[in-house]
């Protein structure tokens, strides 16, 4: 559909005028909006505050890609069996609403908030299908044996989430989809480390098994929770591919349209800081949970971070 968008204030309300489109339908996408950011903000991720530096067009939708991606992560962690693969079918279900020229009246809100997304900002198909591929592979339960097995699961749970932020922020660069992936396998890589405890208690072992053999140690060894200098170099193996992502992915900042930098920065520079800690840890993840506090983030917000870390 063709269609232009202008704003304007009448009696202290914002009015959109959208060609061809109801006041009532508009109504409803503004609705939707709504509360796929309520659903953002109720996550409680420290996404929230980078989303939150964005203009509203592109807040909006950024907050509907979240809010879809959180339910496929939820559809993953929070059933089981049978029903976890019903959760996920119906998360694709939403997806196909959204995508469907009758996008407006779906009955699931996010559904229409990311249509709005969709079109608006002309989001591909393509990244949407590699999240939802990423998930059936954890129904599937599989373990890894290389680290090419394992960098293809990040980059359709996370690569593909990363691209649609760029498609979302405007790019200048032909690479900055490919650097848009390689961000999203160093964020992933850096929760994988962190929840390594959490996800062996689900029976997840993410970490290839040819690191755990080159250590000495199997990733049988992961449920007997118990911390040791093996684990902690396989930990190491993996932070250190994660860095390296972290260093091409630096290049995005360039590349990326001037309303998005700060929210870009704040993603990288939150996830880049836990791995740092991880690592003045000594690896030691398994008796803590680290991450950054309210006050850290801010700091990232105001720039100090990459001022110390230039």
């Amino acid at each position: 559909m063709d269609f232009g968008i202008s704003n304007q204030a009448e009696g202290g309300e914002r009015v959109i005028l959208l060609r061809g489109w109801s006041r009532e339908t508009m109504g409803r996408i503004d609705e939707a909006h709504r509360v796929a950011a309520e659903r953002v903000k109720m996550a409680g991720s420290s996404f929230y505050y980078g989303m939150r530096l964005l203009p509203p067009e592109k807040r909006s939708a950024i907050y509907a890609i979240y809010a879809w991606s959180r339910m496929c992560d939820d559809a993953v962690d929070d059933y089981q069996e049978d029903e976890a693969w019903d959760q996920l079918e119906r998360v694709e279900e939403v997806y196909l609403a959204a995508r469907s020229e009758a996008w407006q009246e779906a009955s699931e809100p996010v559904a229409v908030a990311l249509g709005d997304a969709i079109r608006r900002f002309r989001l591909s198909d393509e990244p949407f299908r590699a999240l939802l591929r990423g998930m059936r592979m954890d129904l599937e339960a599989l373990t890894y044996r290389t680290y090419q097995e394992l960098e293809t699961y990040c980059l359709y749970v996370a690569g593909s989430v990363g691209v649609l932020c760029v498609e979302v922020f405007g790019a200048t660069d032909v690479r900055a989809r490919r650097l848009a992936a390689k961000l999203g396998v160093a964020l992933q890589l850096t929760n994988i480390i962190r929840d390594l405890k959490e996800d062996a208690g689900r029976g997840r072992r993410y970490l290839p098994a040819e690191d755990f053999e080159n250590a000495g140690m199997t990733p049988e060894d992961l449920p007997l929770g118990r911390f040791s200098p093996q684990l902690a170099h396989v930990l190491a193996v993996q932070a250190a591919r994660a860095e390296q992502y972290y260093r091409e992915a630096a290049e995005l900042f360039s590349m990326v349209e001037a309303d998005s930098v700060r929210c870009l920065r704040m993603l990288y520079g939150v996830y880049y800081l836990v791995l740092q800690k991880i690592k003045q840890s000594g690896f030691n993840v398994w008796e803590q949970r680290i991450g950054v506090s309210r006050r850290e983030i801010l700091h990232i917000v105001g720039g100090t971070f990459w001022r110390a870390n230039a």
